[in-house]
């Protein structure tokens, strides 16, 4: 507010409570009880005070004070700093030893005179390395960015190493189950041992399938008829034999053919159209009919236009159900995106041309399981263990043949070719 300028509030009488609330300058008042705490902090107000509380007379002359020199003074401190301090006598010099030293001979060297007393070395404290901090500091600067810049100049700290990118989240060494002891309890080798023979059967079943592929489609079985004739091709037949089988063919296909001509027969008939004509009662209940689905269909439109208009009250609860949509629909997808990344971790990737295959479990059979880890055959082998474990884990891939699919379909070409002779004088060229 302007110094001297009057607020249209504080335009009235000075002396009611509305000046009190709206005229008065807060500010000049917090000013002034900030000074007056100040004053009392420092010695009191500077008001009440008196003059020898405020002034010092020097009544000492220039000639009184006497000056010394920068030596004179430093001699002094010196003099002053050890007024305090008790005398001590002077340690007594060491007497010479008796022992005479002797000059080396020749390309003798002069061996160090080693210490009576050993060094003592302090016992170092338990150190493990794995819960320690082995990271260099720097405590001088308290700037995090100058201390990192220091240790990267002067090489105590390598560069930051790229990060292990992981590619699944399976373990690098599976655990066999129990069944695969050399000494198991019987339901536990008999559920390993099922899924051998699972496994076992579902190969037997895919070699049949591809043997039966294999085989010609054509060759039928050879009846006992047929045995039959082939052992007497060449003899003498009597006039009747299989004359009763013919007639009995001939029947069959006369049969077949009449009831071939009797579903023609019903497929060529139709039926005759019939138009009847509506009386008037009929076009007046059809006309009563349209007129009352069309009334239904308006009727509806005006309720679906209420609706509408009504909802611009309903717009916090309509804003508050679309927000919970929404927040649905996040979690869906992040739901999805959880499974996808946990699909790829989990699941063997396509890496090569080859098709990856999971090694046959070792197992043996009841007979050859030993009591005693000794007695025991080894089974299965380490390398084609870990080479398995390398690709299930998609880290190494696998190499196959290089397959080229042939097309099922060709395209067609359309060339149209003209000869010599056929440009003629008047032809048009196309």
């Amino acid at each position: 507010m302007v110094a001297g300028k009057r607020t249209g509030a504080a335009k009235g009488s000075r002396h009611t409570k509305k000046y009190m609330r709206k005229g008065t300058n807060v500010e000049d008042i917090i000013d002034s009880i900030h000074k007056e705490g100040r004053e009392k902090a420092t010695g009191g107000k500077i008001d009440e005070l008196k003059d020898s509380d405020l002034f010092v007379v020097d009544r000492e002359t220039n000639s009184e004070k006497i000056k010394f020199t920068k030596k004179q003074q430093a001699a002094l401190d010196k003099i002053g700093r050890h007024v305090d301090k008790e005398m001590t006598a002077l340690p007594f010099p060491k007497k010479p030893s008796g022992k005479i030293a002797k000059l080396p001979r020749g390309n003798a060297s002069v061996k160090k005179v080693q210490s009576a007393k050993p060094a003592t070395t302090q016992k170092s404290k338990n150190f493990d390395v794995w819960t320690a901090d082995l990271t260099p500091k720097v405590e001088k600067l308290a700037i995090p960015e100058a201390a990192e810049h220091y240790l990267r100049y002067t090489k105590k700290k390598q560069p930051n190493a790229p990060l292990k990118s992981v590619t699944s989240l399976l373990p690098a060494v599976q655990i066999a189950e129990a069944g695969a002891s050399y000494n198991p309890d019987a339901e536990e080798y008999m559920e390993y041992i099922g899924k051998m023979v699972k496994d076992e059967q579902k190969l037997i079943d895919r070699e049949e399938r591809t043997r039966k592929g294999i085989e010609p489609q054509w060759e039928t079985i050879v009846t006992e008829r047929e045995k039959y004739l082939e052992n007497t091709e060449g003899l003498h037949m009597h006039p009747k034999y299989g004359k009763e089988d013919e007639e009995d063919v001939k029947k069959e296909k006369k049969q077949n053919v009449d009831e071939e001509e009797e579903e023609e027969g019903e497929k060529v008939t139709v039926t005759p159209v019939t138009c009847e004509r509506l009386t008037k009662e009929q076009k007046k209940k059809k006309t009563r009919a349209a007129e009352i689905e069309l009334d239904e269909k308006r009727r509806l439109a005006a309720k679906a236009k209420d609706i509408d208009s009504h909802n611009v009250y309903r717009t916090k609860q309509i804003n508050k159900e679309l927000d919970e949509e929404d927040a649905e629909q996040d979690k869906k997808l992040a739901d999805r995106k959880r499974k996808k990344v946990m699909t790829k971790m989990t699941k063997r990737q396509r890496l090569g041309r080859g098709k990856f295959e999971e090694a046959e479990e070792p197992f043996l059979l009841q007979e050859e399981l030993s009591s005693s880890l000794r007695q025991m055959k080894p089974q299965g082998h380490i390398l084609d263990d870990r080479m398995k474990s390398l690709q299930r884990r998609n880290i190494l891939p696998i190499g196959g043949d290089k397959t080229k699919k042939l097309k099922k379909s060709l395209k067609r070409k359309f060339v149209e070719k003209r000869s010599v002779k056929e440009v003629t004088k008047g032809s048009r060229v196309i």
